[in-house]
């Protein structure tokens, strides 16, 4: 099995990363997610772009909103040409301390939100880009006063998307025949994961030939529909494991046939067992916590 179907990016930094990438793309990466609010602003590419089972064909100066295990990927359609973007990477927590208590930011571009792309005005997207740059400008600089300007620059960033969330124009999914397709496979694992599901069951249910079924998912989402299954049942698995399921209870749970392919499974996605996995996250939250704590302390002495 390819380790590179259960790509999971993770950040070295605590609370946020922002980065830019200018690149004439040679690969194609598969459907992934984070544990994390992901923010992408679309500079130049042609591609669609996929959350889950929706699909979007993104312009110049579009705003994805990639809240945390929402399985996504950029589909690159043309590789020729360059493929420019910004990313921000947030945590949930940091997000609440910048913006907590000030608006209601949950609905316009946190876990509450059902907003995933916004496309803005040619001024207010110019507006966001200049900030992106400035954060990245930033994010090499060092010395005393980077930092400050970095979480400067991302408050005005969060508190404009907060604003342009509830005006931006409407993008409608991307509608092609084959996408269609793929949009009802991966509704129907999401429905009946816990039901043992095998190719010819989903092949039958669509009156397709598995083969050309095959060939079709695996050319959209770079891995297999089975894999896919064994994808979102990890991502299940995972969120019972946090919400402190009994590690015996949770493959049966997330609808795995017995635990032995649950464990393998889960190694084979997360680099550890089930519970190393769980002590590790405990382990990250805590020294989040302790990180937050130490900077409020260092601020109050200043």
């Amino acid at each position: 099995m390819e380790n590179t179907l259960y790509i999971k990016d993770n950040m070295d930094s605590p609370n946020y990363e922002v980065f830019y990438k200018d690149n004439i793309p040679s690969v194609d990466h598969p459907l992934h997610y984070h544990d994390f609010l992901e923010i992408y602003y679309h500079a130049e590419g042609d591609c669609d772009y996929i959350i889950d089972s929706r699909i979007y064909t993104l312009k110049h100066g579009d705003i994805v909103l990639i809240n945390n295990q929402r399985l996504h990927r950029a589909v690159i359609k043309d590789m020729t040409k360059p493929y420019r973007r910004f990313v921000l990477w947030l945590e949930y927590n940091y997000l609440e301390t910048l913006l907590g208590g000030k608006i209601e930011y949950n609905t316009m571009i946190g876990k509450e939100s059902r907003t995933e792309i916004f496309r803005l005005p040619g001024q207010q997207s110019e507006e966001i880009e200049s900030i992106f740059r400035k954060m990245c400008r930033e994010s090499e600089v060092e010395d005393f006063a980077s930092s400050y300007l970095q979480e400067s620059y991302l408050s005005q960033l969060l508190l404009l998307f907060c604003r342009y969330s509830q005006n931006s124009q409407s993008v409608e999914e991307t509608t092609f025949e084959n996408d269609e397709m793929i949009q009802s496979i991966m509704d129907y694992i999401d429905q009946h994961y816990m039901e043992p599901i095998t190719l010819d069951m989903i092949a039958q249910h669509f009156f397709m030939n598995k083969y050309h079924l095959m060939r079709k998912f695996k050319k959209h989402t770079r891995m297999t529909i089975m894999d896919y299954c064994k994808k979102r049942r990890l991502i299940i698995a995972r969120n019972y494991l946090m919400e402190g399921a009994r590690i015996q209870d949770i493959y049966k749970l997330s609808g795995f046939d017995d635990y032995s392919n649950f464990f393998r499974a889960f190694k084979s996605a997360y680099q550890m067992s089930p519970r190393d996995y769980k002590n590790y996250m405990i382990q990250s939250h805590n020294s989040t916590i302790q990180l937050a704590v130490d900077r409020d302390q260092i601020n109050k002495k200043h």
